[in-house]
């Protein structure tokens, strides 16, 4: 894509800086009970990596994998900013179903998740952790959010 005007809007490396280190331990006691979540990729879509775009400067994408233990992931935190997270099945002749079952904590109020959906978290709003109840097909997670300084405040 050498010469492409747009190729650099194109990013498809992990880009971010490390999370948190209570994330990260978080996750890996997590998956030594028996590994649900993969990291597809972290990006951070700012100025400094694609040059022009602060539409989302945090953006996430994880997948949950059938055949592991029930596990928690991520940990309670806010942000100063407005954050969007969506779950999605793969199931190709059901769509609208999630192929398996999460629970999402907002504001205190505990969600049971079966249906692919968008969450809108406003921002000052704890939420968190998801909890991965069952995965019967592959589920698809992401995170977006639009703070060029895109933390998580534990």
């Amino acid at each position: 894509m050498s010469g492409s005007k747009y190729a650099k809007y194109i990013v498809t490396e992990d880009l971010m800086p490390a999370p948190p280190a209570a994330w990260v331990e978080a996750m890996d006691d997590q998956a030594k009970e028996g590994k649900v979540v993969d990291r597809t990729m972290l990006l951070g879509i700012m100025d400094s990596i694609v040059p022009g775009c602060s539409l989302f400067a945090g953006c996430e994408i994880l997948w949950g994998l059938p055949g592991g233990k029930p596990v928690e992931i991520e940990i309670p935190h806010t942000h100063d900013f407005d954050e969007v997270v969506g779950f999605a099945g793969t199931n190709r002749n059901y769509p609208r179903e999630l192929g398996g079952e999460i629970e999402f904590l907002m504001g205190g109020e505990r969600h049971t998740l079966t249906k692919t959906c968008l969450i809108f978290v406003p921002k000052g709003v704890s939420h968190c952790p998801i909890a991965l109840k069952r995965i019967d097909t592959p589920i698809f997670m992401f995170e977006a959010a639009n703070d060029p300084d895109y933390v998580k405040v534990l």
